[in-house]
């Protein structure tokens, strides 16, 4: 039978005292269930007295009850005569019909158990209607009697319901399963973000790393950057150097054959008349009575402005002598030159005009020449009687050699025997007594004429290695001359790797000592001079930043979240104790405590699922949370479906004070309980108890301390929950005196009579109190000239206090 069972049902262990869940509706009954896995010190005490007395009472029962098929009905019969006088009221409330406090004898006490069981649907009666079905079926299953095999079934019951549960979660997809991740990681997303952009001490400090640390990351960026480049441009310089000094030897190898060859001129006689056969320009033509005699060499036909016709002096026998000397001592001169086949020519050019050449036809340098067309020959009969100084092209640096002290360079240049070459010339220097003289810009000189060296352009490229040592160091270069005519320079390259328009944006450039024309060398990197890992080393700075910063946000968001916890649990003095390790002991001299539990707990959760109980409280309870904060009052715990709460703990605050805000939390607590209703339709009762008095609050042990209190009034507040009735808040004399002095609110209290009209209630190791029901509270405002608080006039009938609308809803 359902009235004598020892249940495990809810969370944890929980007893049935051998009574029908409707006994919980009774005032003078304990709470019906009690959560030993969790209870706490605080209320612990008092509830398991009470459920040892009905234990008892309840095996005295059973031994007077039969375990014969009979049913509900003829049970009911046979105590009819035992339920005179002792049927619930209309209101919910029983009275025991001998006034002694434990509701009767033990007969008395059954009987009315088993009517209570078939009225029950005068408690609550909403939440009975939905479950009555389920009820009958739970009945009806029971007939094996016995605390153990009732206890069998209902393991089994949990058992049926954990499969149910797991057959429902291998029904989800994987699709569900990715969803239902998604939406999880999305509430943890909003939640964390809530929480940063709430909080200033979680933003602040987390946009403070992430600047110093892309200050830091890009200052240490661009310091690599500034040292890398620098390192890359001194390597680039050094580069350039190397070919500079390449350059300069070659060219100072080269004014070896020039002086040679000139010193040959001056000590052999033979040479000596040269430039007096070759003589000064004299065109008929233009002249025809100063030129008609003259010896001197006549322009050439056809080529009248720029060479001579010297066919007249060297195809004679002496001529033809001074040729092949000529010829003995450059080939000597150019094989022990130590240019190799860079040195392509050397020339002799008496007054100016190009008499002499070895070799007139050079194909034996250009073999093997990469730079050149295979099979390139140099014929310099081309430039045979090239009048060098009437020469638009090459005047300006045969004007230039005739007054200097040495060489004169210039080139590379476009030549008429082909290809392009690097010209040095030496002025050779004669007795002018002899008529050795050349006249340049209305200025006479004692000049004989110039030997001239011809150097092949392409072959000193080759030679310098240029093109592979830039190669090599992963550059581009680019050699220009600057060449001056008529007043102008103009630019021209003479030599360039293959992409040298890179170094047109960055470059170094270095001046040769190399010629008289300017040569400067301009020098890059493919890549530039800036590392390769700037173009995303400012972007890792900038997103490795903020992944720390993000990481430090999610770090102290998870601070602010715990600790945010843990002054949930307890207050923030207890949790700096608890660092330090000291014993946390307070003592208060005047605090409010409530108890409230919900009526008919044990009988609802044996109809429910696990999850449905866990749902109801939490949903419930939550809202009891949100009015705990708004009162200003500090939850302690919920043990079962008992919810403990204290006022003036641990924020000190004066008794009337306190005794103030716990008695409106009761009031929005119990409206909340009359709009409440389950996920079923079903409604949902509690009744209240409230006590003031001196109190120690503090934690117990190490291992999961939890903040909890001590004293009398903890066990006063419980004893005027227990002894509550449905949807009432029973409050002790002190309460009420509190409540009397509330600064802000007036409070309606009506005492509490049983139905003899007695006043009081029998309190289990108190004995009669005179207890007092809070009906109603109302706000008081200040009156204009007293300054005292006035009451404002509402309806009492009203069950909740008159805040303002919004602070009415939860």
């Amino acid at each position: 039978m359902a009235g004598s069972q020892l249940q495990v049902v809810s969370f944890g262990m929980s007893f049935s005292t051998g009574q029908s869940s409707s006994d919980a509706d009774r005032p003078d009954s304990p709470p019906a269930e009690v959560d030993i896995a969790t209870a706490s010190p605080l209320s612990m005490d008092v509830i398991i007295d009470s459920k040892k007395d009905d234990f008892d009472n309840s095996q005295e029962r059973r031994n007077t009850m039969t375990t014969s098929n009979v049913s509900d009905k003829n049970l009911s019969t046979s105590l009819e005569p035992e339920l005179n006088g002792i049927l619930p009221d209309p209101n919910g409330d029983s009275v025991p019909s001998d006034g002694d406090g434990d509701g009767g004898t033990n007969g008395e006490r059954a009987g009315r158990r088993v009517s209570y069981a078939n009225s029950v649907t005068s408690v609550c009666s909403s939440t009975q209607n939905t479950r009555t079905t389920r009820s009958s079926r739970r009945n009806s299953s029971t007939s094996m009697g016995g605390i153990w095999g009732d206890f069998t079934r209902r393991s089994s019951l949990w058992e049926v319901d954990s499969l149910a549960s797991m057959d429902e979660q291998e029904r989800f997809s994987c699709k569900d399963c990715l969803l239902e991740q998604a939406a999880s990681a999305g509430r943890w997303c909003v939640s964390t973000l809530t929480t940063a952009f709430s909080k200033p001490s979680i933003l602040v400090p987390s946009l403070l790393l992430y600047v110093v640390l892309v200050v830091c990351g890009v200052l240490i960026v661009y310091g690599f950057d500034n040292a890398t480049a620098e390192s890359r441009k001194q390597t680039a310089i050094s580069v350039a150097e190397q070919t500079d000094l390449f350059f300069v030897r070659v060219l100072e190898n080269a004014f070896t054959p020039l002086f040679t060859m000139s010193m040959f001129i001056q000590e052999l006689p033979v040479f000596h008349d040269l430039d007096l056969m070759v003589g000064e320009r004299c065109d008929a033509t233009l002249d025809p009575l100063n030129c008609t005699e003259s010896t001197s060499a006549p322009p050439m036909p056809g080529k009248e402005a720029t060479h001579r016709d010297l066919s007249g002096l060297f195809n004679t026998t002496e001529g033809r002598q001074i040729q092949r000397k000529f010829d003995t001592i450059a080939s000597g001169i150019k094989e022990n030159s130590g240019l190799g086949k860079a040195l392509i020519n050397i020339q002799l050019a008496p007054k100016g005009v190009v008499s002499m050449l070895y070799p007139m036809v050079n194909c034996e340098d250009f073999v093997g020449n990469p730079r050149v067309e295979e099979g390139f020959c140099l014929n310099n009969t081309g430039a045979w009687g090239h009048d060098l100084l009437n020469d638009p092209n090459r005047v300006a640096i045969a004007e230039a050699t005739v007054p200097a002290d040495g060489v004169v360079t210039a080139g590379p240049l476009p030549v008429i025997q082909g290809g392009e070459v690097f010209i040095a010339r030496l002025r050779v220097n004669m007795d002018p007594n002899e008529g050795h003289t050349m006249v340049v810009n209305n200025i006479t000189y004692p000049c004989w004429g110039f030997v001239v060296v011809l150097l092949d352009w392409a072959t000193l490229k080759e030679q310098s290695n240029i093109y592979k040592e830039f190669e090599n160091e992963k550059m581009q270069f680019k050699l220009t001359r600057t060449d001056v005519k008529d007043g102008v320079e103009s630019v021209k390259s003479i030599a360039e790797s293959a992409n040298s328009e890179l170094c047109a944006a960055e470059n170094v450039t270095l001046d040769l000592d190399t010629g008289d024309n300017g040569w400067v060398i301009s020098v890059c990197y493919d890549d530039g001079f800036s590392p390769n890992y700037k173009v995303w080393a400012y972007p890792v700075v900038f997103v490795g930043s903020f992944i720390f910063m993000i990481l430090m946000m999610l770090v102290l968001v998870s601070k602010s979240q715990l600790e945010s916890i843990l002054l949930r649990l307890m207050p923030p003095r207890a949790i700096k104790k608890l660092r330090k390790g000291e014993t946390i002991i307070e003592k208060y001299d005047m605090v409010t405590i409530f108890f409230s539990d919900i009526v008919g707990y044990t009988k609802m959760s044996s109809e429910m699922t696990p999850q449905e109980v866990m749902k109801m409280l939490n949903d419930l309870y939550s809202r009891f949370d949100v009015e705990a904060e708004k009162h200003g009052i500090f939850k302690v715990e919920t043990i079962g479906d008992a919810y403990i709460a204290v006022a003036g703990c641990p924020k000190k605050c004066s008794g009337p004070e306190a005794a103030q805000k716990m008695a409106l939390f009761a009031l929005d607590a119990m409206k909340i309980v009359s709009d409440y209703q389950t996920d079923d339709g079903s409604n949902v009762c509690i009744r209240a108890g409230l006590a003031s008095g001196p109190c120690v609050a503090g934690v117990i042990g190490t291992a999961l301390p939890k903040y909890t209190l001590f004293g009398d009034t903890v066990n006063f507040a419980a004893r005027m929950e227990q002894t509550s009735e449905k949807m009432k808040i029973q409050i002790s004399p002190a309460t009420q005196r509190m409540l009397l002095d509330a600064p802000d609110y007036d409070f309606v209290c009506e005492e509490r009579r049983d139905n003899t009209g007695e006043l009081g209630v029998e309190v289990k190791g108190k004995g009669r109190q005179y207890t007092y029901w809070v009906k109603s509270a109302h706000k008081m405002e200040a009156s204009p000239k007293t300054d005292k608080m006035t009451p404002v006039q509402t309806n009492e009938n009203d069950m909740v206090d008159t805040l303002d609308e919004s602070e009415e809803k939860v």
